[in-house]
């Protein structure tokens, strides 16, 4: 069966992205998926959080650019079933390179194909941008998921990165099903998060239920590389991360279901 792959994507920076990919990669892992989180972004953040040491030999860069076998760059990470395909700083040249490729658009799912069997999930973390390199990785996808802040801009954006989506459709890269919103640091109690839930719902949006809650202790998870699962986790944003995963699984289990009645 081939593994399920999910693109956490948003041009906006510092919406939670990464570390959204990050958990919700952690928590498929804790749930008995054999996962592969996919680092695409030149900024490394998903690699920080199991990698601080920064001893990356081979990116995804290597993978796509020089053609380096998949089983060379995939890392073990510290939780069972839970692999990783790194990023550096070098993979910011890969905008650039990729756009002179044949089939540029196919690359990395090419690049992921001997491995699609040994995952049930693959978890792609993309850069907050518009580059070659995310409309690469959306091309790969089954599934998209858009996480933002609860604010104005946030809304926004999401608009923006959705209309932009609709294009790549209509020009047949991307195929990949929208899962839906992610709405992160979500504080209840104030009216702009508030504004923002009911002006994403008016827009009419597929939001997930569960929303993470702002907190500082994202913070320290990110600088100590703590994840879903580790003792160590903040109990607020792990529960919520988990809430998260579970609906994530869900979805994915009745769209893979679905598929299969439907090519039966």
């Amino acid at each position: 069966m081939k593994a399920e792959v999910i693109a956490i994507a948003n041009h906006k920076g510092g919406v939670g992205k990464s570390f959204s990919a990050v958990n919700l990669a952690a928590g498929m892992a804790r749930g008995g998926w054999r996962t592969l989180l996919v680092d695409c972004d030149p900024q490394g953040n998903s690699t920080s959080m199991f990698d601080p040491d920064d001893d990356v030999e081979f990116d995804i860069y290597d993978l796509i650019a020089d053609s380096t076998a998949i089983d060379k760059v995939i890392r073990k990470t510290r939780v069972d079933h839970l692999e990783l395909v790194p990023s550096t700083l070098a993979v910011a040249k890969l905008d650039m390179e990729l756009v002179t490729m044949h089939r540029r658009e196919e690359q990395l799912a090419m690049a992921l194909q001997p491995v699609y069997s040994s995952y049930d999930a693959i978890v792609l973390d993309l850069s907050p941008n518009l580059g070659q390199l995310v409309i690469t990785a959306l091309n790969a996808a089954d599934w998209f998921i858009v996480p933002t802040d609860a604010s104005k801009w946030g809304r926004r954006g999401v608009n923006m990165f959705l209309e932009w989506s609709r294009t790549l459709r209509q020009h047949q890269v991307l195929s990949a099903t929208f899962l839906g919103v992610l709405l992160t640091k979500y504080e209840s109690q104030t009216l702009i998060s508030r504004e923002t839930l009911h002006a994403l719902r008016k827009d009419g949006l597929p939001i997930f239920d569960t929303m993470i809650p702002k907190r500082t202790a994202a913070e320290r998870m990110v600088s100590e590389q703590v994840v879903l699962g580790d003792p160590e986790a903040d109990p607020d944003l792990a529960q919520a991360y988990a809430n998260f995963t579970v609906e994530v699984m869900t979805l994915v289990d009745e769209g893979r279901r679905n598929r299969g009645k439907h090519h039966a």
